[in-house]
């Protein structure tokens, strides 16, 4: 049997094509700005790592043991270091909010519409560049003039700028442990992101907890430059992060796949 097409479909069709086409123009477009957001973190590891650990030197940083006059003697002997390398760690800081909105939009595919999980964890990534962001602008207020400043008042603003940045570990707590909690609610048969990651952002969460012990430490692992409060928390921070991105990729290409799918079958 012959089967009549009206003109009418015909021309429901053409119009419906068009708008089609956009829609896929738009998902491809959306994708590739998420995808240029999470590899902008590589900006905030590469220009925060080299003014923070490079020009500044604080890899590791001078101790919360040392005197006033040496600190402020640390100071003026790397002054041009230091200010040179805390305006690049403080321009660094901001690249971290667009990495925790490209893992938003993953965790909103993980949870229901009304999940606020996503939500949870693009704060707690906002708070961490400003947490990176802050400390960066104390001490370059200390360089910026240590020769004029007396002993005392370089070490308080050394000082200040690590008690800042250590003991407000809570903000990275929130972010790691809301994607741990996304990836064990996702009920797809095959999660966006694998199951183990969960236990690794439960474990880097974990991995900050001792900085509430900083302040009450000069020296040994939880002082601030300390086997634990220093170096296990920064590298578990860089290797979670760069697992993250990784998995993340993977992730958006899936949802890009996924969407241009349900485009094409409208």
């Amino acid at each position: 049997m012959m089967t009549l097409i009206s003109p009418q479909s015909d021309l429901r069709a053409d119009l419906r094509a068009p708008e089609t086409n956009l829609d896929a123009a738009r998902i491809r477009n959306d994708y590739r700005l998420l995808r240029t957001a999470l590899l902008l973190v590589g900006c905030y590891v590469f220009f925060g790592l080299l003014g923070f650990a490079v020009f500044a030197g604080f890899w590791p940083p001078p101790g919360p043991d040392m005197s006033a006059a040496e600190i402020h003697s640390y100071f003026v002997e790397h002054q041009t270091g230091l200010t040179i390398g805390m305006v690049m760690m403080a321009f660094a800081a901001p690249f971290y909010a667009p990495w925790s909105v490209a893992i938003s939009r993953v965790i909103s595919r993980m949870e229901s519409p009304i999940g606020g999980l996503a939500q949870i964890q693009l704060i707690g990534g906002v708070l961490t560049a400003v947490v990176t962001l802050v400390p960066a602008t104390i001490w370059l207020t200390a360089a910026l003039r240590a020769d004029e400043y007396s002993a005392e008042i370089v070490q308080l603003f050394y000082h200040f700028g690590w008690t800042f940045f250590d003991t407000t570990y809570v903000c990275s707590v929130l972010q790691c442990v809301a994607i741990g909690v996304a990836i064990l609610c996702d009920r797809r048969m095959r999660p966006l992101l694998p199951k183990w990651f969960a236990w690794c952002s439960f474990l880097t969460a974990a991995c900050y907890v001792p900085l509430s012990l900083m302040p009450f430490f000069r020296t040994g692992p939880f002082a601030w430059n300390g086997i634990v409060s220093f170096w296990v928390v920064f590298v578990e921070f860089f290797v979670f992060t760069a697992m993250a991105t990784f998995l993340c990729l993977h992730a958006l290409r899936r949802l890009e796949a996924e969407d241009l799918l349900a485009v094409s079958d409208r």
